[in-house]
């Protein structure tokens, strides 16, 4: 299950001085330099782009599969999506961006995010299960415009020992997964010290039947 997205607009201004001096310049106007990729820009596009017009985006979860429409200053708009963010390694805040731009029909490759719902609801965990998620994202072709938020996994009937693979999760229409089926994306387990109690209490449990065929055994050896 996918969950839907709305396409963002954000104003990009075409630049022609590149270097570390005017990109310290250009986040003093509060504004985040950035460079655009893609089919029509493969040597790249240097631009500007409002920081708190594109912070909310690149601060986000979705960052990789939000479709955004560069509105170019040259008129000849596209749209794009975050491919990466660079930061300042002590303040995090935001100083350079990589746009990639998309072509309409074409599909191209992008990594979607996956969300598990309803855990509290799992029979599994109702038992004192430990539910654990060893996938967080999974890797699709996929045309633009059904790039999906994220794609949502509900675990409302699973159940103890239950297991959860990629392959078993439904992914959006016409769309190729990249990611191997077989990947464990969630799964629920009983608890260690709860495994080893069990243990104990079989064992207990078998130790009288053991005894009373040792004692057996010995009374035969008495009568021989």
């Amino acid at each position: 299950m996918a969950s839907k997205k709305q396409q963002q607009k954000i104003e990009f201004t075409i630049r022609e001085k590149t270097g570390t001096g005017v990109c310290r310049k250009i986040r003093s106007k509060d504004l985040i330099p950035v460079i655009l990729y893609g089919p029509e820009h493969k040597q790249g596009l240097a631009g500007t782009v409002s920081a708190r017009a594109v912070a909310p985006i690149a601060n986000s979860e979705a960052k990789e599969t939000t479709l955004i429409e560069l509105m170019m200053s040259d008129g000849k708009d596209c749209t794009a999506l975050i491919r990466d963010v660079q930061r300042h390694p002590l303040t995090q805040n935001i100083r350079h961006i990589d746009f990639y731009q998309v072509l309409k029909g074409h599909k191209i490759k992008v990594e979607i995010p996956i969300r598990v719902i309803n855990k509290e609801m799992a029979p599994g965990v109702k038992e004192g299960g430990l539910l654990t998620q060893s996938a967080r994202s999974l890797t699709l072709e996929i045309k633009p415009r059904d790039i999906p938020e994220d794609i949502v996994v509900d675990v409302a009937d699973l159940n103890m020992g239950e297991e959860i693979f990629i392959k078993d999760i439904i992914l959006p229409e016409d769309c190729d997964l990249l990611s191997a089926g077989d990947t464990l994306v969630v799964h629920i387990t009983q608890p260690k010290a709860a495994a080893e109690t069990s243990e104990e209490e079989v064992l207990e449990a078998e130790a009288p039947e053991v005894e009373v065929v040792a004692k057996g055994k010995t009374k035969e050896e008495d009568k021989e």
